[in-house]
């Protein structure tokens, strides 16, 4: 890093890790002290008839750290997993506080939906079929859950996405 290029007091750069070491670049990143950030996303699939959630990163391959200006910046690049830091013209990239803070906020509520079970009564919130009841079926996918709904007197099997149910 070039020592004339001017950085804030204490800001968030984003680190670039190498393939598939993204736990291993942050574990070892604070053991060194420094302040990192991977938000996450909960997402459901369906593997093996059963219906599975995993927790995957949302920028697979980056991590934000916390800075100072005078923190050792070797150190941080020679931290196993870390491939580099995200640089432009040859100054590290700076990500605004205000989009990590808001990655956070997202980060901190997670979607804590139960996966369904045959049987069970849900409402679907969106689409054509919004706030209308269902009994929930059996998945359709990774994505698409089949229901029951009673339509004009007559139980229909329909597919919609998971996204648009709550129980």
């Amino acid at each position: 890093m070039d020592k004339n290029i001017l950085l804030p007091e204490i800001a968030w750069y984003l680190v670039q890790c190498k393939a598939r070491q993204d736990e291993r670049a942050q574990e070892h990143l604070q053991r060194q002290g420094f302040d990192c950030f991977c938000p996450v996303l909960s997402v459901e699939s369906l593997k093996g008839g059963r219906l599975r959630r995993l927790i995957q990163p949302l920028f697979p391959g980056y991590l934000f750290v916390h800075l100072r200006a005078q923190d050792n910046w070797a150190a941080l690049r020679s931290t196993r997993g870390v491939a580099r830091v995200v640089s432009f013209s040859g100054a590290p990239s700076r990500v605004p506080d205000a989009v990590v803070e808001h990655l956070m906020s997202r980060c901190e509520r997670p979607d804590h939906r139960a996966a369904f079970n045959p049987g069970d009564k849900v409402q679907v919130q969106v689409g054509p079929f919004a706030e209308m009841d269902a009994l929930f079926l059996a998945m359709d996918g990774e994505q698409r859950v089949i229901l029951l709904l009673n339509i004009l007197n007559r139980q229909q099997q329909v597919s919609i996405p998971v996204s648009h149910l709550v129980a």
